[in-house]
């Protein structure tokens, strides 16, 4: 069609197979840290594979930072590239070798 192709507001949560409920911040293991962060560069790096450059009009991910208990959307999960005290997270690095095109 040649309309321009962006990906917005994305973030992602983890919810454990059969289960009904996203995990909170404080209870990822480093492994599902691991499963994130190679979601993310797969998402990013599809971007990059499936849509023409001249049809990319970009990539907002949703919150750089976990979201706090006090937030009105998904409270207490991880949702950001960075956690609450600005340390990156596995997700950070997932979402820049997507980019780079790792």
């Amino acid at each position: 069609t040649g309309k321009l192709i962006k990906i917005s507001e994305l973030d992602m949560g983890y919810r454990e197979s059969g289960s009904t409920t996203d995990l909170t911040t404080d209870a990822i293991t480093f492994e599902q840290a691991q499963e994130m962060s190679a979601f993310y560069q797969n998402i990013v790096k599809a971007y990059f594979e499936l849509i023409p450059a001249a049809q990319r009009y970009g990539i907002t991910h949703w919150s750089p930072l976990d979201s706090p208990a006090s937030s009105s959307w998904r409270a207490k999960e991880p949702i950001g590239l960075w956690n609450l005290n600005y340390n990156r997270k596995p997700a950070y690095a997932g979402f820049a070798d997507g980019l780079s095109g790792k």
